[in-house]
């Protein structure tokens, strides 16, 4: 029996309890899944999968679809091998044209870059060193639609929730952090390309592109909020541009990669601390709480224990009010000045 609070607020190490060991090789597996039995006749499900095979889109729809075969039903998917064949996503141009392409979308310094010559390990630093803790903040119904209303004042069509939230976050993880006004803040942001390139909602497998929003620290924190969201709306909207991904399914294939030796810039912020900058996931329009393996669809759904600083995750709350929980890892020391500012609206620094 596993002797953990399945249901608190904040992930904690004991959550890890509940999920596959993933050991070294493990990682290389497609899924893991552990299932924990509690004698109360719970059971919580821990899943694992490699994101390279799938992204966040395609395991919500594994999910819904595995607890529907639990029950006997239909997944309710189209014939996955339609979304599989290697003729799938096929270039416009031939390898010889992707120069002159690259003129308009620079992939080479975006989901790709040159990877450096190999460096010995660098040492700790102090901030590697600071604890983190994943702080759950919890943003209500109401609370949400007033900060869109200020913050979108003067737009023919408001912020969506998702650019409001996530510029509501920036500012204050920037502010918490106490960074120099110099500095220069990057966001990554996943782009779902199902639409974009003609797939359906269903289609199986990782289709997402990234965008980087930036800002100077003086410009994000001096300017109002609806700055900070504006440059998100502004950078999501390029790479949500069809154009642009089919730009990318041209040079990805063209054989450049290979070529000159680029890596998947994805791989840039694997690392524990990611100040200045953040990274975000989405699970805003994912189907996780309609999961039913035969008990009932989920009371709790939640990202796994990942201690990584700047690393958020958006949630629709399990109140079910359309209310949205943020999983947000930060510094112990930078927690209380986080939490202070998380909920001011539209504060800036004047000049």
């Amino acid at each position: 029996m596993v002797d953990v609070d399945v249901a608190q607020p904040n992930p904690k190490p004991e959550l890890l309890q509940l999920l596959p060991d993933l050991e070294e090789e493990a990682i290389k597996e497609v899924v893991v899944v552990q299932l924990t039995r509690f004698r109360c006749g719970s059971l919580a499900v821990g899943f694992a999968r490699n994101h390279a095979v799938a992204d966040g889109r395609a395991t919500s729809n594994f999910l819904v679809a595995w607890g529907r075969a639990t029950r006997g039903l239909t997944m309710g998917l189209p014939p996955m091998y339609k979304y599989n064949h290697l003729d799938l996503f096929q270039p416009r141009l031939t390898s010889h044209c992707i120069n002159e392409l690259e003129l308009e979308f620079d992939h080479r310094n975006r989901e790709y870059y040159l990877p450096p010559p190999p460096a010995p390990v660098p040492t700790a630093t102090a901030a590697d060193k600071k604890v983190i803790v994943v702080h759950k903040a919890h943003f209500s119904k109401d609370w949400i639609a007033g900060l869109r209303d200020t913050t979108s004042q003067g737009r023919d069509r408001p912020f969506t929730r998702f650019e409001t939230i996530l510029a509501q976050l920036w500012r204050a993880m920037t502010r918490a952090r106490g960074l120099s006004h110099d500095d220069i803040s990057t966001v990554r942001i996943s782009v779902d390309g199902r639409s974009r390139l003609g797939m359906p909602a269903e289609y199986a497998g990782n289709l997402v592109l990234w965008a980087f929003p930036r800002a100077r620290v003086s410009d994000l924190l001096g300017q109002p909020l609806s700055h900070a969201a504006q440059l998100i709306h502004d950078e999501v909207a390029r790479v949500a541009d069809p154009a642009y991904f089919r730009s990318f399914v041209d040079f990805a294939t063209s054989g450049v990669v290979e070529q000159e030796g680029l890596a998947p810039s994805s791989e840039i912020n694997m690392r524990d601390v990611l100040c200045p900058d953040l990274e975000v996931h989405s699970w805003l329009t994912f189907q996780f709480y309609d999961m039913d393996f035969g008990t009932g669809t989920p009371t709790y759904v939640m990202p796994s224990y990942i201690p990584a600083e700047g690393l958020i995750f958006l949630a629709p709350s399990y109140i079910g009010d359309g209310s949205i929980d943020a999983f947000v890892p930060v510094f112990q020391d930078n927690l209380e000045a986080f939490k202070q500012c998380l909920y001011s609206i539209d504060h800036h620094d004047k000049e």
